[in-house]
């Protein structure tokens, strides 16, 4: 099977009325189309979902929590001290750092995740069928697995990172995206504020 445009033509041929048909192959076209709509989605640098298409998909993820009361948690995500490694290194070395960041994630959450690139340095990732307690635990292994990496650079020895985690969870009195991530994103603060390569949450949660 391909995609097929075809095109019809009515017409008579010796007194009948016959249909003749052009079928072309259109894949080609489709497969642009769908390469079009993937890199509109994605954010050019790390490959993962651009801040837009991951409000799209967490706003229909979350609605879709409230309705079976479901549990869900939000981790607001950002590498600890970017704009030094950018001053220090370069910003070579600091797109290596989000590359690396970005697959440490593909690495180590679950495909049912939703991770974005929210700002220059911040991410988020939508954790589907998790509560607090667990989307806890998930932070903390991926804070341990980003700690571990050793990023190559062109001069000097190889470039270590770490990144700071807020997280929150879904509950009665939060049940819309924009709670969910004005609370993680006061939770990464408190981890910034306790000392950066931390994992925080919110004192209600």
């Amino acid at each position: 099977t391909f995609p097929a445009e075809v095109l019809l033509n009515s017409m008579m041929i010796h007194g009948r009325n016959v249909l003749q048909a052009v079928v072309r192959d259109i894949t080609e076209r489709k497969q642009l189309q769908q390469e079009l709509e993937r890199q509109a989605h994605l954010d050019y640098l790390t490959g993962l979902h651009n801040r837009g298409y991951f409000m799209h998909l967490a706003e229909t993820e979350v609605a879709r929590a409230v309705r079976y009361s479901s549990h869900l948690s939000m981790m607001m995500m950002d590498v600890d001290n970017f704009k030094q490694v950018n001053d220090t290194h370069g910003h070579k070395a600091g797109d290596l750092v989000l590359k690396k960041f970005a697959e440490a994630c593909h690495d180590t959450l679950r495909e049912v995740d939703i991770i974005g690139r929210v700002g220059g340095e911040e991410f988020a990732v939508l954790l589907p069928e998790t509560d607090i307690d667990e989307a806890m635990e998930v932070a903390q292994r991926l804070r341990q697995e980003i700690a571990s990496i050793k990023v190559g650079i062109d001069h000097g020895l190889p470039l270590r990172f770490t990144i700071s985690i807020g997280v929150s969870s879904l509950s009665p009195n939060r049940e819309n995206l924009a709670v969910l991530l004005s609370l993680a994103d006061k939770a990464l603060y408190l981890a910034k504020s306790s000392g950066k390569n931390r994992v925080a949450r919110n004192a209600e949660d």
